[in-house]
């Protein structure tokens, strides 16, 4: 049984095999402006549609900070008391230091 099944399946190979398959004979090539097209002008063009997606959404964002120069934002308390001013203004010293001194 195992034969048989094994000698019908050679069989499928073998008629497979001797079919004409779509592709395997070579139509026209492209010339050489086709070529550059393809090969050259398609890449090319989703380079530089990929560089100015990545340019337009940096450049609407607006500038960004950079070391050295002033800081030109608005200050911003991120989870702190609901009046950052009142906050600041009836705030008391600790006499320990603390912090980076490292003095608690």
């Amino acid at each position: 049984m195992i034969a048989l099944t094994a000698l019908t399946r050679l069989g499928d190979v073998v008629v497979a095999a001797s079919k004409i398959d779509d592709g395997s004979e070579a139509g026209d090539g492209f010339s050489v402006v086709e070529t550059l097209f393809w090969f050259v002008g398609v890449p090319g063009a989703l380079f530089v549609g990929i560089v100015v997606l990545v340019s337009v959404a940096t450049t609407a964002r607006g500038p960004r900070y950079r070391p050295g120069l002033g800081w030109w934002a608005a200050p911003i308390w991120f989870n702190g008391p609901e009046s950052a001013d009142t906050a600041v203004r009836t705030a008391v010293p600790t006499s320990g230091g603390g912090g980076a001194s490292a003095r608690w």
